[in-house]
């Protein structure tokens, strides 16, 4: 009995102390909380049209500099005239769009905050960022400001998920609707990414995305020296390599970009390039899968030389490039639509029918600025479900229903939003 006893005490002593060592493994957040949320904002906007206020809305922010400059979402202020930038403190200020990258959903704005101390955030990188890590988002979800989650990167390198140019930081972390523009925050108190999109936005699915501060901080300083980015833009159209092709193409593997399309005096057809080249490094860097081709062109200006490394009838080449200026131009597997409404769209890969648990439709991977889809809100990201007459369920049924649209009129979109859900849009078209 005495024994049966002792044995019983000392599993008990066990169990408190395997607690106890998981409490002291687990993170303590409240300091690093503290030293954060004074440097989070949240931004309200109105959209206007013709005069009249047509939409609100909002989203967070963060501060960047002592001066006021603060960091947030393109499709946060997209269409905004003045957003209105909440402090920590409860003051607010009208800020100035400095300006906006719809390609990679990043923007600078700007306060005049006179003689108030502004606590800048510590800006990190992405590059020592591990998955498994532990990370926080910042933010005011359903305008409940200065909110906290905390959760682990889940991947690195999305690129299958929203813009060409971006790949985007998976996490596990809460974010919702309000979060975005948003830091997110790792252990050492220094931003990682920003914010930007959840799937589903119907459920609560576990999949949230940032975009890294690295390639965010860029287009930051583009933007608060030129109001614009200049990006480079190699004028090819490309799809990735799977185990048939990489065997019929006379590759190792199946990494690299494979041409499917090449456009008339762009940079690459000044080059040589050609349909069915592979390409597997970009300045030596290697393309491990076909979304690595525009993260790196994507970050190099327009008229910089780049050297590409292809593969061609099973030979390996390499070949100087000087790049052409982007200038609203779209690099993706189809650019049906882009005359007729300004909008570039893409299949839905099987891991975004997974991620959004949608399997119709075509996602929008571009829109260009005063087109008739951005001024009925169609914004990057939407999936497009049903356009006029026609159901989407296929980049051929998309086509069918662009070459089926009227010279003018207006007609009905039907998209799935992030954060929102379904909704019927109005294109007017001209």
């Amino acid at each position: 009995m005495l024994k049966r006893l002792l044995s019983i005490t000392i599993v008990a002593w066990l169990v408190v102390l395997s607690g106890c060592a998981q409490a002291d493994s687990f993170p303590d957040f409240t300091k690093l909380v503290e030293k954060v949320q004074p440097s989070v904002v949240s931004v309200k906007v109105e959209v206007k049209r013709w005069g009249r206020v047509v939409g609100r809305g909002g989203g967070s922010g963060f501060i960047v500099d002592d001066d006021g400059y603060i960091l947030t979402n393109h499709h946060v202020i997209d269409g905004a005239e003045t957003p209105v930038v909440k402090l920590y403190n409860g003051r607010e200020f009208d800020a100035k769009i400095v300006g906006s990258d719809a390609n990679t959903d990043v923007a600078l704005l700007k306060i005049d905050s006179g003689d108030l101390d502004l606590n800048a955030l510590d800006i990190g990188t992405t590059k020592d960022l591990k998955v498994g890590q532990w990370v926080l988002a910042f933010g005011a979800p359903f305008n409940l400001e200065q909110t906290v989650t905390a959760g682990i990167v889940s991947a690195k390198g999305r690129g299958e998920v929203g813009s060409q140019y971006v790949p985007f930081i998976q996490t596990d972390v809460a974010i919702n609707r309000g979060n975005s523009g948003g830091p997110l925050i790792n252990l050492d108190g220094e931003v990682v990414g920003i914010n930007s999109m959840i799937f589903n936005p119907m459920i609560s699915s576990g999949l949230s995305f940032s975009i890294p501060i690295d390639l965010a901080d860029n287009v930051r300083q583009q933007l608060l020296k030129d109001g614009k980015v200049n990006r480079g833009f190699l004028g090819v159209t490309f799809g990735p390599i799977d185990q048939d092709k990489a065997d019929a193409f006379g590759l190792d593997d199946v990494g690299g970009a494979l041409v499917t399309r090449v456009l008339p005096d762009m940079a690459a057809d000044k080059a040589g390039i050609k349909v069915g080249d592979v390409v597997i490094k970009v300045d030596g860097k290697r393309v491990r899968k076909a979304q690595d081709l525009p993260f790196y062109i994507g970050q190099m200006p327009a008229g910089e030389e780049v050297e590409l490394t292809i593969v061609r009838n099973g030979d390996t080449e390499t070949v100087e490039v000087t790049l052409s200026d982007a200038n609203g131009q779209f690099t993706s597997n189809s650019d049906t639509g882009k005359q007729e409404l300004g909008i570039a769209v893409t299949a839905l890969t099987p891991d975004l029918k997974e991620a959004t648990g949608i399997d119709k439709g075509v996602i929008i991977r571009d829109v260009d600025k005063d087109s008739p889809a951005a001024r009925a809100g169609l914004r990057q990201g939407d999936i497009v479900q049903k356009l006029h007459r026609t159901a989407i369920t296929s980049l051929e049924d998309f086509q069918r229903a662009v070459a089926s649209l009227p010279d003018k009129g207006k007609v009905a979109v039907l998209i799935v939003r992030q954060g929102v859900g379904s909704d019927f849009l109005v294109i007017e078209l001209e």
